[in-house]
């Protein structure tokens, strides 16, 4: 049976517009693949730490060269996460748009996977090594955008670091006016119900 692969970036625990929009993917994922497995990362309990010389040093000195007992740490945690990536056959990625950008721990997630002779071969045209898998995003923005329009640069950064690993099946959905939300004007229930037609169209 299929795996989903559910990363939550979103800070704001049950309050969270993106984790709320998720569930409802879920739900729907489910009920077309009965028997699947929902496998969650929430990446603001997984503390990744920002890419430092840890990480590069691990990655890129010479074999010869001993690694610090940081340099593995960090290297067993980009394994796990890339071992949680290989192994799904879908992904969704909840996360809210922090002006018009990703959340830092959202893109230390993505720095920890783009790893060589992992997820892209140290060769001519740095060859992605991931097999595509159906990939979605559900962003939550303060404000409505144009789908693919210069505000969301969430998307392009996802999309772009995905295509090079391989994966190129990536769609997102934004799902914009979540400040009346915020400032009490519209419940949260409602404004979460009015993407539930565009969150069935995006199951794969």
């Amino acid at each position: 049976m299929p795996t989903l692969l559910v990363i939550n970036a979103s800070p704001r625990g049950e309050m969270s517009i993106s984790r709320r929009l998720g569930e409802r993917y879920i739900h729907h994922w489910l009920a077309a693949h009965p028997g699947g497995t929902v496998l969650e990362r929430d990446l603001m309990k997984s503390a990744i730490p920002y890419m430092n010389v840890d990480w590069i040093g691990g990655v890129y000195a010479p074999p010869a060269v001993p690694r610090t007992p940081e340099m593995l740490a960090a290297l067993a945690l980009s394994e796990t996460l890339i071992g949680e990536l290989v192994n799904a056959d879908q992904m969704l990625i909840c996360t809210p748009m922090y002006n018009y950008s990703l959340p830092a721990v959202l893109k230390s997630w993505i720095d920890y996977l783009v790893r060589p002779g992992f997820t892209f071969k140290l060769a001519p045209g740095w060859p992605g090594m991931l097999a595509d898998k159906p990939t979605r995003i559900l962003i939550a923005t303060r404000d409505v955008h144009e789908p693919e329009g210069e505000d969301d640069q969430v998307t392009p950064v996802i999309r772009r670091a995905f295509s090079f690993m391989g994966i190129r099946d990536v769609v997102s959905l934004l799902a914009g006016g979540s400040l009346g939300v915020n400032r009490g004007e519209v419940r949260l229930d409602d404004h979460v119900a009015s993407f539930e037609q565009a969150i069935t169209t995006l199951v794969a």
